[in-house]
C-alpha cells in the first residue's frame, strides 16, 4: 500500500465506510462527480419536493467562495494551520466537513477538473485547474492521478493558473468533504458554465420547498455599487457567475443581495471602478487565513 493511501485512510480513523468512500472519491473523482450529477438532475424531476438527497450530500460536501486575495493567502501558506473547531464551524456552518486544517499547505498538486471532464471539455489548459492543497490529499492525487494528469506545482504556479482562470470568468472556491477527514482539501477554479457545484445549487433551487439547501457558501463579502460612477455598460452583469447584478430603469447596476456570493469578478471587470466588495456579516465569516489563524 502506498504511503499516501495509508495517510488518507488515517484521516478517517476507525470509520471504515469513510475510508472506502475516500479511496473511491479521490481515485475516481471524475466518475464520482458524473454519477452524483446524473442523480441530482433526475431527482429534481422525479421528486421535486424531495430534499433529502441534497441535504445529505451538501452537508458533507461543499465549498466556500474565495476572493482572489483569500485564495492567494491560502496558496502561499508555508506553515500548518488548524483553526479552533468552534470558529471553524462558524466559518463553514455545515454539520459535517467544517474543519479548517491545512497540513503541509505548501504541498500543492494540480489535476484535471472533474466538473470540466463531465462537461466534455478537452483542452489541457482548461482542464488542469483543480488544486489539492496540503497533505495527504496532494500526495494521494499525485500517486493515483496519472490518468487525470496530476502534477506537483509551486504556490506561484498555482496563483498564475488561478489568475488565468479568473480572467476567463472562473472563481476560486475552497472545498470541504467528509471523506477528507471532515476538512478542507482543495481549491478549484469554478466557471459559470463549467462547474457542477454551481449547477447543483441551481438544481436544488428548483425544488418545490422552502429554504432549499445550497452547496456553496458566500465569501463573507457582497458587491456594492457607486451609482455616481456607474455608466450602465453592463459588463458587471455579463461577468457575474451568480446572476447577481442587473441594470435598473436608469441603466445603473444594482446588486441582488440574496444572489451575490462576493467573488469580486464584477469589481475586477468594472473599468469605471464603480463596484467594490464590502464585508457583510449576513454573508458569513470570510475564510481569511490571516484573520482566522
Amino acid at each position: 500500500m502506498k504511503e499516501s493511501t495509508k495517510q488518507l485512510f488515517a484521516l478517517n480513523g476507525l470509520r471504515l465506510d469513510r475510508t472506502i468512500h475516500a479511496y473511491v472519491y479521490f481515485s475516481w473523482i471524475d466518475r464520482y462527480i458524473k454519477t452524483l450529477m446524473a442523480i441530482a438532475r433526475r431527482w429534481v424531476r422525479v421528486l421535486p419536493r424531495g430534499r433529502f438527497i441534497f441535504d445529505y450530500f451538501f452537508n458533507r460536501y461543499h465549498c466556500k467562495v474565495l476572493t482572489e486575495e483569500q485564495a492567494v493567502k491560502m496558496l502561499r501558506l508555508e506553515q500548518d494551520i488548524e483553526v479552533a473547531p468552534e470558529l471553524s464551524s462558524r466559518v463553514i456552518p455545515y454539520p459535517h466537513a467544517n474543519h479548517i486544517i491545512l497540513n503541509q499547505p505548501q504541498s500543492i498538486v494540480v489535476m484535471d477538473c472533474a466538473c470540466r471532464i463531465e462537461r466534455g471539455i478537452e483542452d489541457p489548459e482548461d482542464l488542469n485547474v483543480c488544486f489539492a492543497v496540503g497533505e495527504p490529499v496532494a500526495s494521494f492525487w499525485l500517486e493515483h492521478g496519472e490518468r487525470l494528469h496530476a502534477r506537483r506545482i509551486s504556490a506561484e504556479e498555482a496563483i498564475e493558473i488561478m489568475r488565468r482562470e479568473r480572467a476567463k470568468g472562473s472563481i476560486p472556491t475552497a472545498w470541504f468533504k467528509d471523506a477528507a477527514g471532515d476538512r478542507f482539501f482543495s481549491i478549484c477554479n469554478c466557471g459559470p458554465d463549467t462547474c457542477d457545484a454551481l449547477e447543483a445549487s441551481r438544481i436544488a433551487a428548483m425544488l418545490q420547498i422552502d429554504n432549499p439547501p445550497d452547496i456553496t457558501l458566500a465569501s463573507g463579502y457582497c458587491a456594492r455599487v457607486d451609482r455616481s460612477l456607474c455608466t450602465g455598460c453592463g459588463t458587471c452583469v455579463k461577468s457575474c457567475p451568480f446572476r447577481a447584478v442587473a441594470l435598473d430603469g436608469e441603466d445603473k447596476a444594482v446588486v441582488i443581495f440574496e444572489s451575490c456570493m462576493g467573488c469580486g469578478l464584477c469589481v475586477d471587470r468594472c473599468k469605471q471602478e464603480a463596484l467594490s466588495l464590502v464585508q457583510d456579516e449576513r454573508k458569513g465569516i470570510p475564510l481569511d487565513i490571516d484573520e482566522l489563524s
